[in-house]
């Protein structure tokens, strides 16, 4: 295999991706899903905003409940410097000093927040995530051939980067072998980055499986290579070694979603019911020889039910005092098992005259 540079990356027609809020969620094995815990973070923020966790969620949100009961340590997962998350009140003046902060974080002109629904009474809650890493040791691109990618009962030619030979061995001060399992045909590999504690974990599961599943994994793994002892070139190294071989597809995915519709139920804080009116999460990520890079970006907005915009009431008057149609009609059924046409007085009632 030559391992060369490529000037350009062939695209696919790009299918719908997922935003998972939370890495429990049910997983749509067959499509390319996303989940950062930079929702989370904001999700935090804007309870607090509101006074703490709800007293009450009407009806019962699964979802929600995953969010409020989820425990972490932020400033432990999250980059340093590389991320932060604001609330207040939804208003031009807040949204402005967000933004501020935002673009001194990026270094861009100007910040990626907007609000949408200005109002003093309503509260919002903004996350930034935007993070680079470079591998301690650059893999090589391949041009000479395409990996063939498995899904969906296909194989499809795909780019990527990688190692064989001398070069593994190379890499063996910088690539941690996590899990290698023949029987099974997972593996993990933990590639070191210059930036801090960093690094970029590849998990090759046996079989489709969760954010929260694939996490107890590494973490068990990660746990477990503190003790292990292993013999150098045996199949249980935990370093590369010059007969080990490398593949990995670049990724470069772009993504936005909404997720307002699975929040939907109403969160009483404080005796004062409020409604979660936006939900969005921006995410970028690629991923190639030299490392990596992600941006995500999410925002949150809630409304209190005394905010709510009523309606005008339009009164309307249903006097069936010419021929109507009357049914009988079981719920879920595709006929009436009873109908009829009142067409004249004869099955009405008279009523009389003095």
């Amino acid at each position: 295999m030559k391992l060369l540079i490529p000037i350009l990356l062939a695209g696919f027609a790009r299918a719908e991706m997922f935003t998972l809020a939370h890495p429990a969620e049910a997983m749509p094995e067959k499509d390319t899903v996303v989940w950062s815990p930079l929702f989370q973070a904001t999700w935090d923020k804007l309870n607090t905003e509101l006074g703490g966790k709800p007293d009450k969620v009407e009806p019962p949100n699964e979802l929600m409940a995953k969010l409020d009961s989820f425990r972490w340590k932020a400033d432990a997962v999250m980059s340093a410097g590389s991320w932060k998350a604001w609330s207040g009140p939804a208003t031009g003046e807040f949204l402005k000093r967000v933004n501020q902060e935002a673009a001194k974080m990026t270094g861009e002109s100007e910040g990626p927040f907007k609000l949408s629904d200005e109002s003093s009474n309503n509260r919002a809650a903004f996350g930034l995530l935007d993070r680079e890493v470079t591998f301690q040791k650059e893999f090589l691109r391949s041009r000479s051939e395409g990996l063939k990618f498995r899904a969906n009962g296909e194989k499809t030619p795909v780019h990527f980067f990688g190692s064989r030979d001398v070069m593994s061995g190379e890499l063996r001060d910088s690539v941690k072998v996590l899990a290698f399992r023949p029987v099974d045909r997972s593996f993990a590999l933990q590639i070191d980055c210059k930036e801090a504690d960093d690094s970029v974990i590849l998990y090759l599961p046996a079989k489709a499986q969760d954010f929260a599943t694939a996490c107890s994994w590494i973490r068990t793994w990660s746990e477990q290579a503190k003790s292990v002892k292993s013999t150098f070139g045996e199949w249980n190294d935990a370093r590369l070694h010059e007969l080990d071989e490398v593949r990995v597809p670049y990724v470069d995915l772009d993504t936005k979603a909404d997720l307002a519709p699975k929040l939907g139920s109403t969160r009483i804080h404080n005796n004062l019911p409020w409604k979660i009116i936006r939900a969005e999460q921006l995410t970028r990520f690629q991923l190639h020889e030299k490392g990596a890079r992600v941006r995500v970006e999410t925002s949150l907005e809630a409304t209190p039910f005394a905010d709510v915009e009523v309606p005008r009431i339009i009164p309307r008057r249903f006097v069936f005092d010419r021929p109507f149609f009357v049914f009988v009609w079981r719920d879920g059924a595709e006929w009436p098992y009873f109908g009829a046409w009142i067409g004249d007085t004869t099955a009405l009632r008279a009523f009389p005259q003095g």
